[in-house]
């Protein structure tokens, strides 16, 4: 993967991230009635036909799982493509960086390990000497993690300090991969 192909698939998966973030911003909001969504549905493909008949997603309870799990599959696809960026510039995981970069890479490295581990649940899975604390700067925000403590704990963006954090990591990384 070329630097540039690197960049188009981040930004791909972030534009997959925003608009799975806006989906169940929607259904959290109840401006996507369950009524509405769920229906018989067919989709007109060249290769044949799929039924969707309803019954899925009939409450807004089910409406709003189906959307979390959009935002985490696409957060995991985000991770995985930051990672894949990471590697198409020849920067690999360095469990002992001490510069803003090393770390960076560190963060991405941890976070797509997490996603790795369970991708509509993930876990922390942090061995040798990655279990450390690291402190990270995105933007002038400081991502402080104490990764020994995390191993084996279930993932969370909040333990990022949200998805603001997820973006503001999104924008250091591109300035390392366009510099």
């Amino acid at each position: 993967m070329t630097t540039l192909e690197a960049l188009e698939d981040i930004d791909i998966a972030f534009r997959q991230l925003e608009f799975a973030i806006k989906l169940l911003s929607f259904c959290e909001l109840d401006h996507i009635n369950p009524k509405d969504f769920d229906t018989d549905h067919v989709v007109l493909l060249d290769g044949g036909n799929l039924h969707f008949p309803p019954g899925q997603f009939s409450d807004q309870d089910s409406l709003n799982r189906a959307a979390s799990i959009s935002v985490l599959l696409a957060f995991s696809a985000s991770v995985l493509l930051l990672d894949k960026g990471f590697e198409a510039i020849g920067i690999a995981p360095n469990p002992e960086a001490s510069d803003n970069v090393g770390k960076l890479r560190v963060l991405i490295y941890m976070v797509r390990c997490a996603q790795a581990h369970g991708i509509a649940d993930p876990h922390w899975e942090v061995r040798g000497k990655f279990a450390r604390t690291i402190t990270v700067d995105v933007a002038g925000t400081q991502i402080s993690l104490d990764l020994a403590a995390l191993h084996g704990q279930r993932f969370h963006i909040d333990q990022l300090g949200g998805y603001e954090n997820w973006y503001r990591v999104r924008a250091a990384a591109d300035r390392v991969f366009r510099s």
